[in-house]
């Protein structure tokens, strides 16, 4: 399978041109950048909503905890207060209709007292609301036992002795109370019995209802209330267990977290909040657990990731054909240029190509190949004069084959120099180069190399014109060999790139002669008659040869990572590589 589509993809790079190769690589590049980054966008923008959705849901807990330990500190205070009012020390000792009057006052006030009563020290019933369990012991009853003791107040429970009194709610279920007790005593001191009241539960719902008020209803909140042992008090079934009592201590621990909770048929987003009490109320250890679906939760977070995909796609789509375009605009000259060529191969009377400017390797590769033909026909023209010399005499066949062998020594030297500076060629330094690197490894004498560029050469080019680009590089490659030494040896390797061969240097060779060429370049003013004074300057990346070097390539190459580390540094300086060993090359 491998092999077929390795096949296959061969098959469609041979039948497709460079432009469709080219506009094809640009918008598959495009379209993998612009959704990666919007991937990458609707992960975080989601990751932010899900965050507002937590921070959301445990507000929701921790207004509903807050509430809670309010209303009870409320009611603590209001029992404790009463029983305290110096007004009222005798009215306890007095007739139990006095005493009934002044708490049947308090719950008329405030309705969710269900019941408040006046207990004597041995837990008779001295007075209550409505008259209910008046004369009735309730020495046994937790509330009473720990009121005697001081200020107490005691968790949700079933009704007990006023269940029969009561009955049941008008929702069916039977009265539940929170209790609050405090002894009271007289003017010496001495307790003369207990204040108790018990809250009906049901203002615990009023409260939830009046938090859900305040949060949209399409998401589905709820509430719970679960006692310290994580019982259900609100909420689920009254009793139930619908955490573990792992889970309930570690929200007692953490005091506030959200969560996922994955109790029941569906996923929730859920908070919970310890209550923690309110002032000199000590709270009885409830936690508060708010909770939504996850889906409706999430919504939000899901549907801005989505947009946000979305708009990457389109502008994905949108920079793909953009680039596709673009890119076929910028290899149409290539294919232009292979017409040309071919042109020569099939017309006759075609014997060059026009020279292109659509962009600076374009253009130097046209000027290559105009080079190329021009040498091409000047050899066609002496092989065919010597060819018509040749069947005249023997003394012309002889003369012409001297001519033959100049024309052939200027030929060498045509393709051993650079057109346009006179200098050595890539091909003809690299000859000039094996020989100094194997003469160096043989007696170990000294080979350098400088790596030169001309600073911000394209800007010359689109301001002044590849005419002046071209006097730029001679006047540049005049200087550079200027100041080199006899058996220096100086090439240009193409566009604006010299490279400088130094034989028998010292070790301080190369940033010595880089360092006046620079100074020399950047001192100077290139005059033109229709320009005035343009001013460049050059970087310039050097580096010795090792033993370790496997030919002078590897010397060009660290010369020329020197130079892109010049480049980095702001340009028009000196950087000369650092010796570094094959296996350092190699592994970099």
């Amino acid at each position: 399978m491998s092999k077929m589509l390795a096949d296959y993809f061969l098959m469609l790079r041979d039948r497709s041109t460079l432009g469709q190769q080219v506009a094809v690589v640009t918008a598959a590049l495009c379209l993998a950048l612009i959704i990666a980054l919007s991937a990458t966008a609707a992960f975080v923008g989601r990751q932010q909503a899900a965050q507002r959705a937590e921070a959301e849901i445990v507000g929701v807990a921790s207004n509903m905890a807050e509430r809670l330990d309010a209303r009870m500190f409320e009611r603590f205070r209001e029992v404790r207060n009463l029983a305290a009012l110096e007004p009222l020390q005798d009215i306890w000792m007095d007739e139990p209709a006095k005493i009934r009057s002044v708490l049947q006052q308090l719950q008329d006030t405030l309705p969710e007292y269900a019941w408040i009563g006046f207990a004597l020290p041995d837990g008779t019933v001295k007075a209550a609301t409505n008259g209910m369990l008046e004369g009735v012991s309730v020495a046994q009853r937790p509330w009473f036992i720990d009121g005697l003791q001081g200020l107490t107040v005691k968790d949700v429970h079933d009704a007990k002795l006023l269940a029969e009194l009561l009955g049941p709610q008008a929702n069916g279920e039977p009265f539940r109370f929170v209790d609050v007790a405090v002894p009271v005593k007289n003017a010496a001191g001495e307790t003369i019995g207990v204040l108790g009241a018990h809250m009906s539960w049901t203002w615990a719902s009023v409260v939830r209802e009046t938090v859900l008020s305040t949060v949209d209803a399409s998401l589905a909140t709820e509430i719970w209330v679960l006692s310290s042992n994580g019982a259900a008090l609100l909420g689920p079934p009254y009793g139930t267990m619908p955490y573990t009592e792992e889970m309930v201590s570690a929200f007692r621990k953490a005091g506030r977290q959200s969560f996922h909770d994955t109790t029941g048929t569906a996923d929730h987003l859920a908070a919970a909040v310890a209550t923690e009490g309110y002032l000199d109320y000590p709270g009885l250890g409830w936690t508060v657990v708010a909770r939504r679906p996850l889906d409706l939760a999430m919504a939000p977070a899901n549907q801005l990731a989505a947009v946000i995909m979305l708009i990457g796609l389109v502008f994905a789509a949108i920079g793909a054909a953009a680039t596709s375009i673009l890119a076929r605009g910028l290899t149409r000259p290539l294919a232009e240029l292979a017409d040309g060529i071919d042109r020569i191969g099939r017309d006759g009377g075609a014997t060059m190509i026009s020279r292109d400017h659509s962009s600076r390797d374009v253009s130097q590769l046209s000027v290559s190949i105009r080079s190329l033909l021009r040498r091409v026909g000047t050899a066609e023209t002496a092989q065919e004069a010597a060819q018509r010399e040749a069947l005249l005499s023997k003394q012309l066949l002889a003369e012409k084959t001297l001519r033959m062998g100049e024309d052939m020594h200027a030929l060498q030297v045509l393709a051993d120099t650079d057109p346009l500076t006179g200098l050595l060629n890539r091909r003809a330094f690299r000859v000039f180069g094996s020989d100094a690197m194997n003469y160096f490894k043989r007696h170990k004498r000294d080979v350098g190399v400088l790596v030169i560029d001309i600073d911000f050469f394209k800007r010359v080019n689109d301001t002044y014109g590849h005419g002046v680009g071209d006097d730029v590089i001679r006047t540049v490659g005049e200087s550079v060999l200027a100041e080199a030494r006899n058996i220096d040896k100086v090439a240009r390797f193409g566009g604006e790139e010299f490279v400088v061969l130094l034989r028998e240097t010292e070790k301080e060779g190369p940033e010595i002669l880089a360092e006046r060429i620079r100074q020399k370049i950047a001192s100077a003013l290139i005059e033109h008659p229709e320009h005035g004074a343009i001013h460049v300057t050059v970087s310039i990346g050097g580096a010795m040869a090792a033993m370790d070097d496997r030919d002078i390539e590897d010397v060009i190459e660290r010369a020329d990572r020197a130079l892109y580390e010049a480049k980095a540094k702001g340009r028009n300086c000196v950087v000369v590589a650092s010796p570094a060993s094959l296996r350092e090359r190699l592994a970099a």
